[in-house]
């Protein structure tokens, strides 16, 4: 019998420090739902490695130059990762409402998406990535690497 591809596997993830750090009760702990990665977030996710320029020149002295040029961000690939993944969020916004609003789908425009993204403080932005990593162990960094 062949394989039978059931939704991905999703895990509800209490921010833990962001709370200590925000002093948030117990009553309702800051929550994120974050589902495993499919071949196609992959790929979206590989596209940011995917621009290298190579040039080949010589110089004045007749020596053999290559330069290579890749753009990449560090901070571009966990909002991206983040993106692929969270399909739920209970972290209210300015507004009084939440910040990321999910359709009944679990999904977000990249632009909205990135609107709510781009608010988080650095701490809470890496914590909910470092969940992101938890679930997706593929894109976790290899040794040597820095997270």
């Amino acid at each position: 019998m062949p394989i039978r591809l059931d939704v991905p596997l999703e895990k509800e993830y209490m921010l833990e420090e962001t709370d200590k750090t925000f002093g948030v009760s117990d009553s309702e702990p800051t929550r994120v739902t974050i589902r495993q990665a499919t071949q196609g977030e992959h790929e979206r996710r590989a596209a940011l490695f995917s621009q290298v320029i190579r040039e080949m020149a010589r110089d004045s002295s007749q020596d053999d130059i290559v330069r290579l040029i890749q753009r990449f961000s560090f901070e571009e690939l966990k909002r991206i990762e983040v993106q692929l993944t969270m399909k739920g969020c209970n972290i209210v916004g300015p507004d009084g409402k939440l910040l990321f609003k999910y359709n009944a789908d679990g999904k977000m425009g990249e632009h909205a998406f990135k609107e709510a993204w781009d608010v988080l403080p650095p701490s809470v932005a890496s914590e909910i990535h470092d969940k992101v990593l938890d679930l997706n162990v593929d894109w976790r960094p290899t040794s040597g690497e820095e997270s």
